[in-house]
């Protein structure tokens, strides 16, 4: 007997099996870009009438160009979205509440400009938001509606203007420094016709006397290769070797304006100070005036000069102090070398008493 096979019944429908969804896209110029796959809630494709999305642009600041280099992270509900600068990224996602999260990976520290943001989507709504990194590392950044500000914009510019000051306050100190005249003078020579002390002869003991029959200071010869020094204010000048350089010094007298002048290698010195004598400047004054400059009892040369010397083992020492201009001035020497190079501060002390005089 005939058997018939029988079929579940299928209806037959006119309307088409829904197609699969489309990817979700942002927008760059014309251009259509893909950005992540269609969003699946707990079941089933999302309806046309309950499509929404998620808009959000990320900017970084123009003062920190070097973010450009890295590419940003942007997560909806956990997600990772493909994501980069300057351009909306366009999430679909089903109506609701989402939360979004953006950083931007970095150097040190390893995540910078971190900022998280719960936003609700009505049905049929694009929620348009922006991202702004901040110009400072330890910074959050900024997430919302634009438009948004670069956190830590004021404090960056009050950072760069101080650093331009810094910077510019060094090159100036070092154009001065370049320009800064120095204290020499162009040479010149002695004027003729002064009275100059004969001071007495140089000793070869080690005690503070002089004794006969040594030759005087020396001078310098015209073949001597040597430095016209005048200091500011100073009513005279004088010459060192050529080489020599003076900086300011203190000495412990009073109202006194004080310099050393020294070769290179600093074995031979001479200190050189000057004061003025307040009137009326008498022979107790400059009696007093003497006393406080020497070390020891110096042997009178004349009315107004003063002189003492002596060697100990193989270093020189010389002391001298005149007044001069009225007297309105003292100025005081004093010199030290090896004993074999004694010349070099004899001559130094020879020239300041001959300008001074």
């Amino acid at each position: 007997m005939y058997e018939q096979q029988w079929q579940p019944y299928t209806p037959v429908s006119s309307t088409p099996p829904p197609s699969p969804p489309p990817a979700s896209w942002s927008f760059e110029g014309a251009a259509l870009q893909q950005t992540s796959e269609w969003p699946r809630p707990g079941s089933g494709w999302v309806s046309h009438q309950e499509h929404a999305a998620i808009a959000v642009t990320l900017r970084y600041s123009p003062l920190t160009l070097l973010l450009g280099l890295f590419t940003p992270v942007l997560a909806v509900d956990g997600q990772p979205v493909a994501a980069g600068w300057k351009r909306p990224i366009v999430v679909p996602v089903v109506p609701g509440r989402h939360h979004l999260h953006v950083h931007v990976p970095y150097l040190i520290p390893r995540r910078i400009g971190k900022a998280d943001l719960d936003v609700a989507v009505l049905p049929g709504q694009t929620a348009a938001l922006e991202y702004r990194a901040p110009t400072i590392a330890w910074m959050r950044g900024a997430l919302g509606g634009p438009p948004q500000k670069y956190p830590g914009t004021v404090a960056t510019i009050v950072l760069l203007v101080f650093t331009m000051l810094m910077a510019f306050c060094a090159v100036g100190n070092a154009i001065v420094a370049a320009s800064a005249e120095t204290r020499s003078v162009p040479a010149w020579a002695p004027t003729p016709g002064r009275t100059i002390p004969s001071l007495p002869p140089v000793s070869s003991s080690s005690s503070s006397s002089s004794s006969s029959g040594g030759p005087a200071l020396p001078s310098f010869a015209a073949a001597d290769e040597t430095s016209a020094v005048r200091f500011e204010g100073w009513p005279f000048g004088f010459r060192t070797p050529a080489g020599w350089d003076c900086v300011d010094a203190k000495v412990e007298v009073d109202d006194a304006e004080a310099f050393i002048c020294s070769g290179s290698g600093g074995d031979e010195r001479v200190g050189v100070m000057l004061r003025s004598c307040a009137p009326p400047c008498d022979e107790a004054s400059t009696a007093r005036m003497t006393k406080d400059w020497f070390t020891a009892v110096p042997e009178r040369v004349d009315d107004s000069t003063h002189f003492l010397e002596s060697e100990e083992g193989d270093r020189y020492q010389l002391e001298l102090d005149h007044f001069f201009g009225g007297p309105k001035w003292q100025v005081g020497v004093v010199g030290t070398a090896p004993a074999e190079s004694r010349d070099a501060v004899r001559k130094v002390a020879d020239d300041i008493l001959r300008q001074a005089s």
